[in-house]
């Protein structure tokens, strides 16, 4: 009986330092590693989605800004007024 538990024990070891073990524990390794990659990505790609939904936004406004701009002179007539140049420094 003594000798059954040595012979377990052994075959443990053994079963722990097979190569399909450690090709195992390196797939996994890899695994996470690229997860990580994976979830790093995505949240860099959720900023820049951000930044570009902000730019949109900010461009949108000022196309509209630029066109109310536009169509104020077609709505008032133009209006010149004169500057009065007797404060003006001559030189």
């Amino acid at each position: 009986m003594n000798r059954a538990t040595s012979v377990l024990a052994e075959w443990d070891s053994r079963v722990d330092e097979s190569p399909a073990t450690a090709l195992d524990r390196q797939h996994r390794e890899e695994l996470s590693e690229v997860r990580g990659k994976l979830r790093k990505s995505r949240q860099e790609c959720r900023q820049l989605q951000d930044q570009v939904d902000a730019a949109a936004t900010v461009i949108t406004a000022l196309l509209a800004e630029n066109a109310a701009f536009r169509e104020q002179p077609a709505k008032r007539s133009a209006v010149v007024i004169p500057l009065d140049r007797t404060n003006a420094i001559r030189e």
